[in-house]
């Protein structure tokens, strides 16, 4: 059983089922929140946590942002200083450069952004170990894991156990001080923020400087001296990493 404050429900499932996909099933027949469940496989380190929600659709999805910031944090408890953990717009987590987890959201009612949902869960996953029987990792250059990068002695169970507590904590200050503390930490540690970047988000291709997430957690593009705002809600309808 992983140490977890106590005001978590915590389910541990078996290392072939997905704490996202149990996450959604517990949430639909309500009385769910709270749940916090995780995998018990040791190569990645997966969880979800369901929410009962109070706002409208458009706010709650920045709980995938505050998420974000719960693995950044957890990672920083974690790795040696030297090893660089950035946030890749909307829903991507990179170790010194390459992806190597993310996070997942899903919502129960309609899906109309101005209605609130019946529930919210959010989904957190982490490539620790890769293969260590590999002679030569790296050789996927946009992927990577935890023992690729040096980390090899990070267990997942230390990882959940850190990435339940850095998540409790920014989740109740974006409840008690709103959404802006959020945005200046995720913004602080953005991946390409600066520079050109090159988003595909349902078909069609947006390009610009990166110049981080807005108050409603948009992604901000300059091309050409024109700003384009890149809707959150629509960018996590699908995940833009796979492990």
């Amino acid at each position: 059983m992983l140490s977890l404050p106590p005001i978590y429900r915590p389910a541990e499932i078996g290392p072939e089922q997905d704490p996202f996909a149990y996450a959604r099933d517990a949430a639909s027949t309500g009385d769910a929140d709270g749940t916090f469940v995780w995998s018990s496989r040791t190569d990645r380190a997966e969880c979800a946590v369901v929410l009962a929600p109070d706002q409208p659709l458009r706010t709650c999805c920045l709980v995938g942002s505050v998420a974000m910031l719960g693995i950044g944090e957890a990672l920083g408890a974690l790795v040696p200083p030297a090893v660089a953990v950035t946030y890749g717009w909307p829903d991507r987590i990179d170790v010194n450069g390459a992806t190597a987890g993310g996070i997942r959201l899903a919502a129960g009612g309609s899906g109309n952004a101005d209605a609130v949902p019946e529930w919210i869960t959010v989904a957190a996953s982490l490539a620790v170990a890769g293969d260590p029987a590999d002679a030569s990792p790296g050789r996927a250059v946009n992927r990577t894991s935890l023992f690729e990068e040096g980390c090899g002695e990070v267990t997942a169970r230390q990882f959940l156990e850190s990435f339940g507590r850095h998540f409790l904590y920014w989740l109740n200050r974006w409840q008690d001080d709103g959404f802006g503390p959020v945005r200046g930490a995720w913004n602080t540690r953005a991946s390409n923020i600066g520079e050109p970047v090159a988003l595909d988000l349902g078909g069609a291709l947006h390009a610009g400087i990166s110049t981080g997430i807005d108050e409603t957690g948009a992604l901000l593009l300059e091309t050409d001296g024109r700003a384009e705002r890149l809707d959150l809600l629509q960018a996590l309808k699908a995940p833009t990493w796979s492990l």
